[in-house]
């Protein structure tokens, strides 16, 4: 609950300041990326000691407020992350194996900072946060020379807070359409993807 009321404090504080700028207008949003996280940070994860690969795609829907100057101001998404487990260990005798999946889903508020902003071209950062749910199961098998096999299947369900640091870059083709592609972190991963935008209403 309190993860959920900072959220709403969160965008609350990036409408307020331009929901009143004249020209401002507002934009369907859409992005796509693919995304992994680092070796670094699966290694400190002591549930999965097979230090498997964890990567998988997301995306995003939402609106995106444009300033006056024609670059996006904030955004409001429904944000959706899907990601495969996938990892071996030997220990000794025994081949161990992990598989499994995972979903994060909810809804994120995120605030663009730009440092250039031209008639057909803006950049700058991104900073996004959120909450949503998380859901992951796995199955861990235990393999041995004689090729006998057991194995143990978890599941966790968890409320989860969502956030974002992103580079992004944005060109508009034409007035109604910007294409932005982006780089950084989000939900804990290294991604990389673009966004797209479509003049929704003024």
């Amino acid at each position: 609950m309190r993860i959920i009321v900072l959220f709403a404090l969160t965008a609350v504080l990036f409408v307020i300041p331009t929901a009143n700028a004249q020209d401002a207008h507002w934009r369907v949003q859409g992005d796509a990326a693919w995304m992994s996280v680092p070796k670094s940070i699966v290694e400190k994860i002591h549930a999965l000691p097979e230090e498997p690969d964890i990567s998988g795609t997301a995306y995003g829907v939402g609106l995106v407020r444009f300033n006056k100057k024609g670059a996006p101001s904030y955004a409001l998404q429904f944000s959706n992350l899907r990601a495969s487990i996938e990892g071996t260990e030997r220990q000794g005798q025994f081949q161990r194996h992990i598989s499994g999946a995972g979903t994060m889903r909810g809804f994120m508020a995120t605030k663009y900072l730009n440092f250039v902003t031209r008639k057909r071209v803006s950049a700058g950062l991104a900073f996004g946060g959120g909450v949503g749910e998380l859901k992951a199961h796995y199955v861990r098998s235990f393999i041995s020379l004689s090729n006998i096999s057991f194995g143990a299947a978890k599941h966790y369900e968890h409320v989860v807070p969502f956030f974002e640091i992103l580079a992004r870059i944005d060109f508009r083709p034409e007035r109604h359409v910007t294409v932005g592609p982006f780089y950084g972190i989000r939900n804990g991963t290294l991604a990389a993807g673009v966004a797209v935008r479509i003049h929704f209403v003024k």
